[in-house]
């Protein structure tokens, strides 16, 4: 029962996800048209990562993390009524302290690029600042709208916070291709556009969660207090997860900084292949984090060992099943896919080649990715968040040093092997540490089923990789037809394959992928 729950949350949120994602691409697409792999794409792109890196600290990061365990512990021992009030009072203190770090950011706008960006010609610089203190503010909205989110989640509603992002998506395109249709404007003044639609598409993103909070017994009200046992508990989680969650957002930082010495375009790239890679990540793997701490937490609050291993275990193997012939479809169709997405208007064949070389580093730490995800909600469940905390601090030298190294040999694809290379080591620490910190969590039997994925995988791989050399296509309607016949095909081979390896959870596989959920 357990598995179903889990696999309809999953289904649930991937299919919001799914759609989010589908509108994010659409802003990928646009944006790539009209700025290309420039210095204006450059710009925009550190300006908007400045608020989210600190939207992490307070969005799907440690605040989520920390807040979640304890919200669903005082349901479970005092009742909804307290419930809601400890989440009233972590909403107006998270409002307070958002708005006088907006203020800050905005100040010292100047200060942040530099920090960020030392590498940026004069040029570059200037337009960065301007496009940081227009989107700080979405630093404010984003955290309030993610812990809104956590709040639903809790109570089992994840289509409609999961729908949330897409309307900061459908903000940008709006105001980026409402005005440059009704007006004549050179490439900065766009850019700027776009840096405006980001403020109106998170003002979307918030208030499209508030019905729901209403109708889980929720009313607009300030409650301003510091005191009491489950604050003091939620501060004792929390600061130590800012810590950890800041030290693995410097790999982020440290990217940014680095790319900013390589040629002119670097970040934008590295931008693009990410994006791409965070659309799996983004509707499986994040999608499959946050339906899988409210559970975990339930169970650890119940000491349900028997249960929370079943779905740890169901969790890994699905994942890998799912994001392992992914990677090999980038490997192998990823020129294709981007070619398809991106080719138009200021994305050139220069784009094209760089873009590649980021996404082709970034898919090998796809599966790391997504279990990383999933594991540390376990920590943060068992009330542990000085050990992340500790592993973290470790990945992010490792990170540094690997980036430090292979940029030297593969520029800005070296700074996305990095990722993927930390990512995976840290898995492997955190899977063999829960080990011994948990031995009541039993996960064996996994290594049969990962084997027989590995191997289908591989099969697609080949597959793409012999035949694909002898259709190459440029024209738009042969390329989607390509990529078309390809998804299809492989999708068979490898469900085929994977039945008939009788790869475990393949029927919960299948619910989760297609039997939507229709509570919202």
């Amino acid at each position: 029962m357990g598995n179903k729950i889990l696999a309809k949350n999953i289904g649930s949120m991937s299919v919001a996800v799914l759609i989010s994602r589908f509108f994010g691409l659409a802003r990928d697409i646009i944006f790539a048209g009209f700025f290309g792999a420039s210095y204006v794409a450059d710009a925009f792109q550190v300006g908007y990562q400045i608020p989210n890196l600190l939207r992490k600290l307070f969005g799907e990061g440690a605040l989520s993390a920390a807040f979640i365990p304890i919200y669903n512990e005082i349901e479970i021992k005092r009742g909804r009524k307290e419930q809601i009030s400890f989440a009233l009072n972590i909403l107006s203190l998270l409002t307070l302290f958002l708005t006088i770090l907006t203020f800050i950011g905005i100040i010292f706008a100047p200060i942040i690029a530099r920090l960020l960006a030392p590498g940026f010609d004069e040029q570059s610089y200037l337009l960065t600042v301007k496009l940081t203190r227009i989107m700080f503010p979405y630093l404010f909205l984003i955290g309030l709208s993610s812990t809104l989110i956590s709040i639903l989640n809790s109570h089992d509603y994840f289509f409609i916070p999961g729908l949330s992002s897409a309307f900061l998506n459908i903000g940008m395109i709006l105001f980026l291709v409402v005005f440059s249709l009704v007006q004549q404007a050179d490439v900065e003044e766009k850019v700027t556009i776009l840096a405006l639609g980001v403020l109106f598409g998170g003002v979307l993103q918030t208030i499209i969660n508030l019905p729901l909070l209403k109708k889980i017994g929720y009313h607009i009200k300030i409650n301003l207090n510091m005191k009491g046992q489950a604050i003091s508990e939620l501060w004792r989680r929390f600061i130590p997860g800012v810590i950890g969650l800041a030290i693995r957002e410097i790999n982020l930082a440290v990217d940014l900084i680095l790319a900013s010495f390589l040629v002119s375009g670097s970040i934008a790239a590295l931008q693009y292949g990410n994006r791409l890679m965070q659309l799996p990540l983004g509707i499986i793997g994040i999608s499959a984090s946050s339906a899988v701490l409210p559970m975990f937490s339930r169970y650890t609050a119940n000491k349900d060992w028997k249960n929370l291993s079943e779905s740890l275990r169901f969790s890994i193997v699905t994942l890998i099943y799912l994001m392992l012939p992914i990677t090999m479809i980038f490997l192998g169709l990823g020129k294709d896919i981007i070619r398809l997405l991106f080719m138009r208007g200021a994305f050139d064949l220069y784009a094209l080649n760089m873009t590649y070389w980021a996404l082709l580093f970034y898919s090998v730490g796809l599966v790391f990715f997504s279990l990383t995800r999933t594991i540390i909600p376990i920590y943060y469940a068992n009330k542990d968040t000085k050990t992340p905390v500790k592993i973290s601090a470790f990945i992010v030298l490792l990170n540094i040093i690997l980036n430090v190294i292979l940029m030297q040999f593969l520029a800005h694809g070296g700074l996305a092997l990095a990722s993927s290379i930390s990512s995976m080591v840290h898995y492997f620490i955190l899977i063999t540490i829960l080990k011994k910190k948990l031995p009541e969590i039993s996960i064996k039997k996994l290594n049969h089923n990962i084997v027989k994925i590995v191997f289908m995988s591989l099969i697609l791989f080949l597959l793409i990789h012999l035949t694909s050399q002898y259709f190459v296509v440029i024209k738009t309607t042969e390329l989607l037809l390509k990529i078309t016949l390809y998804l299809i095909a492989c999708s068979i081979v490898y469900y085929l394959g994977t039945y008939l390896l009788k790869v475990e959870y393949i029927g919960n596989i299948k619910e989760l992928l297609w039997k939507r959920s229709r509570r919202t």
